[in-house]
C-alpha cells in the first residue's frame, strides 16, 4: 500500500511515527512522511537510513519550544498551556501543513496522522482517504468510566468532564479548523473526541499495555499497541569510559533528567537536583543543561552529562526522577526503575498518576512547588520500597516482550489490505 503519515510537535511526537514508518516500509509498503518540529529539526538523516522520504513542513518558527518553556511552565493551567502552544507552534504552520496533508492524501491509499492534527482530517474526508490517528497517551479517548480531569465522579458525571472538555476545546483550541473546513465546504467538527482524536477507522494509542487500560466501552477500531521504538540493533551498547568506570565504582546509583525541560531555569534546577541528591546521600547520574550551570562543587558521588542513551544507562539504574514525559515514562520502567514524577506541563501530570497506580511511583511532585527536601524525602523512601522495586521488574520484563511498531503495522495491513 501507498501510505502517507503526517506529524507535529518535539521529537516526542515525531520519532514515533518515524519508527511506524520505518517498520511499514519494513513490511513492503511505500511509505511518505510529512513532519512539522516545533524545534526546527531536520529528520531526513533518519528517514534515509531507514528507506522512506520525509518532507519538512515549516521551519519559520519564531522560537523553539525550550525557549517557551519558561511562560508555558509558568501557567499552571493545562487548558492554558494548550493554547499557548497551538497559537505558537501550530496556527503559524496550518495552512502549510493542510497543503501537506493534501499532497498526502492525492497520493496515497491510507493515511496516519498525529492525533492532534486536525488539518489530516480535513483533507482525508475531502479526497476521501482513510485516517489511521496516532495518539501518544490515552488521556484524550472518551470514556465514561474515568473523568477527564478531577476526581472519578461516576459514569454520569464523568461524562459531563468530557462534554466541558470538548467544548472549550473546539471553541480555544481548533476554531481555525472549522474555518479550514468551511472553505473546503465541509461541516464543522462538532466533537474533537469523537471526529478528530479518534478514527472511526483505526485508532492505535502508542502506550504501553502494561501501562495503560484499555476501556470497556471503546470499540474495536481503538488499539493499545505499545510504544513505537525503532528496530532494536543486536550491536551491544557502548558507554563512554568514564561513565563504565562511575557505574562500577559503587553501588546503582540514581538517575536524574527533566528531558529538554532541562534548560527552563537552568540553574536553579540543576541546584535543586544536586541538593536533593546530597540530602538523600545516594549516588546519581544528573543530566542537565551544564553548559548554562556555574559555580557547582564536583562530587564523586555524582556524574554529571547533558545527555545519555537512556535505553542504555538506566538498566544500570536503581531508580528515575524524570519529568513525566512518554517517552521516557516507558523508558524507564522498561528498565525495571521505580520512577518519581516531578511535572512540569501538558500530560505529565496523567503520566505521573498512571505510574502511581500500577504501584511503581509515588505522588506526583510539581516543579513550581518542590524543594530540594520533598525531592530527598521521595528519593529515600522510594529506594526503600521493596514493593515499587518488585513491581517495576515485573512490568519491565513485560514491556520487553512488546513490540508496539510489529503490532501497529498487523493491524494497520490487517485492517486495510482486506478492504
Amino acid at each position: 500500500m501507498r501510505i502517507g503519515i503526517q506529524t507535529w510537535g518535539s521529537d516526542g511526537d515525531i520519532l514515533p511515527f518515524l519508527a511506524l514508518a520505518e517498520g511499514l516500509q519494513a513490511a513492503g509498503h511505500q511509505v511518505t512522511v510529512a513532519f512539522t518540529s516545533v524545534d526546527n529539526k531536520d529528520y531526513s538523516t533518519i528517514s534515509a537510513k531507514c528507506g522512506f522520504q520525509a518532507l519538512k513542513v515549516f521551519d519559520r518558527f519564531e522560537e523553539g519550544m525550550d525557549q517557551a518553556m519558561t511562560q508555558i511552565i509558568a501557567t499552571n493551567d493545562p487548558l492554558k498551556q494548550f493554547i499557548l502552544v497551538m497559537e505558537k507552534y501550530f496556527d503559524p504552520a496550518v495552512y502549510d501543513m493542510y497543503d501537506a496533508s493534501t499532497q498526502l492524501c492525492m497520493d496515497n491509499e491510507i493515511v496516519i496522522g498525529h492525533m492532534m492534527n486536525h488539518t489530516l482530517l480535513t483533507a482525508a474526508e475531502k479526497y476521501n482517504r482513510p485516517r489511521v490517528v496516532v495518539a501518544l497517551a490515552p488521556l484524550a479517548i472518551r470514556t465514561k468510566h474515568i473523568p477527564l480531569f478531577g476526581p472519578n465522579l461516576g459514569v454520569l458525571l464523568n461524562q459531563i468532564t468530557w462534554r466541558l472538555g470538548d467544548y472549550v476545546g473546539r471553541k480555544k483550541l481548533f476554531s481555525i479548523a472549522n474555518d479550514i473546513r468551511n472553505n473546503e465546504g465541509l461541516p464543522p467538527i462538532k466533537s474533537l473526541q469523537r471526529e478528530l482524536y479518534v478514527s472511526k477507522d483505526l485508532t492505535l494509542i502508542a502506550s504501553s499495555p502494561s501501562i495503560s487500560i484499555r476501556q470497556q466501552d471503546w470499540g474495536d477500531n481503538i488499539q493499545i499497541t505499545g510504544e513505537l521504538n525503532f528496530k532494536a540493533t543486536d550491536q551491544k551498547p557502548s558507554l563512554p569510559d568514564d561513565l563504565e568506570e562511575f557505574l562500577n565504582s559503587g553501588s546503582a546509583p540514581i538517575y536524574i533528567t527533566f528531558g529538554s525541560i532541562s534548560p527552563y531555569r537552568a540553574q536553579e534546577t540543576t541546584e535543586l537536583m544536586l541538593e536533593s541528591v546530597k540530602k538523600s546521600g545516594c549516588r546519581a547520574i544528573i543530566q542537565a543543561d551544564w553548559d548554562n550551570v556555574h559555580s557547582v562543587m564536583e562530587e564523586d558521588s555524582i556524574y554529571k552529562c547533558n545527555r545519555l542513551p537512556h535505553a542504555d544507562v538506566f538498566p544500570h539504574c536503581s531508580l528515575v526522577v524524570h519529568h513525566g514525559g512518554a517517552g521516557t515514562t516507558h523508558t524507564a520502567l522498561r528498565a525495571g526503575c521505580p520512577a518519581i514524577v516531578v511535572e512540569h506541563a501538558f500530560d505529565q501530570t496523567f503520566w505521573g498518576n498512571e505510574l502511581k497506580r500500577i504501584g511503581v511511583a509515588g505522588k506526583v511532585l510539581h516543579r513550581n512547588s518542590i524543594t530540594a527536601e520533598q525531592l530527598a524525602k521521595a528519593i529515600k523512601a522510594t529506594l526503600n520500597s521493596q514493593e515499587m522495586k518488585r513491581n517495576a521488574m515485573v512490568i519491565g520484563e513485560k514491556m520487553l516482550a512488546e513490540n508496539g511498531v510489529e503490532t501497529s503495522v498487523r493491524l494497520i495491513t490487517e485492517r486495510f489490505e482486506t478492504s
